[in-house]
């Protein structure tokens, strides 16, 4: 029996005329840019750090499923050349039988499975006369890969076909036809991707979880600066960063809490310096008060006396001469008149003569009774509740002014016709963070009226600029809510555990000629 084979005859034929890339799935770049900087940097780490990886996959894959091709076209390539071999040998030992089909069965008993290819016998006539058994898509240990079609076609390598002519005697009685079959190394590929792919993903996971909880804890001082810039904003310089152990942040913490011992020493002399302020004008408001009442009140009342003296001297004179006295005497006494309101007017302004003697409630009764009588028209309500007869004068003097700027400014204003006015004592711990002074006990002074409200843009006047400057001088808190349906509304709170002490110390401060 003898051997013809077909040289190196190759017909080679692709097994799929597809040769996709693999795709690129386009990253961040497609995405706005505001979605980006609206993630916090732990979550932009972390997404950077996913794109990173997705592009590395990608790249790993296309590494493996070149390496995965080339080393099929190898594996085959030998797997043909042993196959040969094989198949001569086979054909050796294969004895003459009765007639060429036995010849052929017993052929493809002898060749049996050979790795990487299949091997088809086809009789004298092409038509096939046994189909060898093969491992399709079985993995190394005998179970079923199910392989995806896309990857196969990936993979696949393109076909390479021997065919090898049976004759016995010059006489051609079959062939057989070995064909490269890489469907066994596309499936060990596979699962090795898939247990490579396994593995990356498990291991990027715990990356991530360790990225995600590290980052927190090294960014954690960040949002604690955050917190802290937030209370600088609102006015609480005692606030201060714990010094974290990043040595960056470290030195931004100490940069932070210098900043905030600055700013705290700076408000602290503005304070002393406004409270210094409001005490000298205080004095001399007291002072003014003082002339007017104990200077310009005797004045008035000797006009006065010298008046009534005038009209008594002037029955004693002609009629003619003393109807033209008694015009000139009218006259002098309605300018007293003015003169002498003017005079209350200005003390009640300046200071009121009141205070000092009587309960803080008392005063405040007296100058709610005075709008009233002069404007009828405005309806005003007042419960105090619970306060000490007095808080000293100067605490009682910034009540005493708010609500009279309160009123002013309800009435001038915003066309209010009912004014609510609540004052109270309160403990500083019932009150919410941004009303909060530095003290246990705070007196609370709320002003509401149901006028049209303060425009969004207007600016303050005198008025509520000094209420301002005055209150915060003593340590208190001072806002302004206005509404055009609701009208506005003035809080005042205003601690009164050690304002009288500063007060009284920059009185004996001022008194002895020391400095602060």
């Amino acid at each position: 029996m003898t051997v013809i084979a077909d040289g190196d005859a190759d017909h080679s034929a692709p097994i799929s005329s597809s040769s996709q890339s693999c795709p690129y799935v386009s990253g961040s770049h497609d995405r706005p840019s505001r979605l980006w900087y609206r993630m916090s940097l732990r979550w932009q780490i972390l997404t950077a750090f996913i794109l990173a990886n997705f592009i590395a996959g990608i790249i790993a894959a296309v590494v493996t499923i070149y390496d995965a091709r080339r080393a099929a076209a190898v594996e085959i390539n030998a797997s043909m050349h042993l196959a040969e071999r094989f198949v001569n040998e086979a054909v050796r030992r294969v004895v003459s039988g009765p007639n060429d089909r036995e010849i052929l069965t017993s052929l493809a008993a002898q060749i049996g499975y050979i790795r990487h290819v299949r091997v088809f016998v086809t009789n004298r006539a092409g038509s096939r006369a046994a189909l060898l058994p093969i491992a399709d898509g079985l993995t190394a240990n005998g179970r079923e890969a199910r392989v995806p079609d896309w990857f196969t076609k990936l993979v696949q390598v393109d076909e390479i076909r021997r065919e090898m002519r049976i004759g016995i005697a010059d006489h051609q009685i079959g062939s057989v036809i070995l064909v490269g079959y890489a469907g066994d190394e596309i499936a060990e590929v596979w699962e090795d991707c898939k247990k490579l792919a396994a593995v990356a993903f498990i291991l990027n996971l715990i990356i991530f979880a360790i990225l995600y909880f590290a980052l927190g804890r090294v960014l954690h001082p960040l949002a604690d600066l955050d917190r802290g810039l937030r209370h600088l904003e609102e006015g609480k310089f005692q606030h201060r960063l714990p010094r974290p152990r990043l040595v960056e942040l470290a030195h931004i913490a100490d940069r932070f809490n210098a900043l905030a011992d600055r700013l705290a020493t700076a408000k602290a002399n503005n304070n002393q310096l406004t409270r210094k302020l409001v005490t000298v004008q205080d004095d001399e408001r007291r002072l003014i008060a003082t002339e007017l009442h104990d200077e310009i009140g005797p004045c008035l009342f000797g006009i006065r006396a010298n008046i009534a003296s005038l009209e008594q001297f002037l029955h004693a004179i002609p009629a003619k001469s003393a109807a033209r006295m008694r015009d000139r005497v009218e006259t002098v006494s309605e300018i007293t008149d003015k003169m002498q309101k003017l005079n209350r007017r200005l003390l009640s302004r300046i200071r009121p003569m009141a205070l000092g003697h009587v309960s803080l409630a008392e005063l405040l009764t007296a100058l709610i009774a005075d709008f009233e009588r002069l404007n009828p028209g405005l309806g005003i309500s007042c419960a105090v509740n619970t306060i000490a007869h007095s808080y000293g004068d100067t605490i009682d003097l910034t009540v005493y002014r708010c609500v009279q700027e309160g009123l002013t400014n309800a009435e001038r204003h915003s066309d209010a016709s009912s004014v609510r006015i609540s004052l109270q004592e309160t403990p500083t711990s019932g009150l919410s963070s941004d009303e909060r002074p530095d003290s246990s006990t705070a007196v609370k002074l709320t002003i509401r009226d149901n006028g049209r409200g303060i425009p969004q843009n207007a600016q303050w006047g005198f008025g509520l600029t000094g209420m301002d400057e005055r209150v915060r001088a003593l340590g208190g808190r001072f806002a302004i809510e206005s509404t055009a349906q609701t009208g506005s509304s003035l809080k005042i709170i205003i601690p009164v555990d050690n304002v009288q002490k500063r007060i009284n110390a920059l009185e004996r401060s001022r008194k002895s000629g020391g400095r602060l």
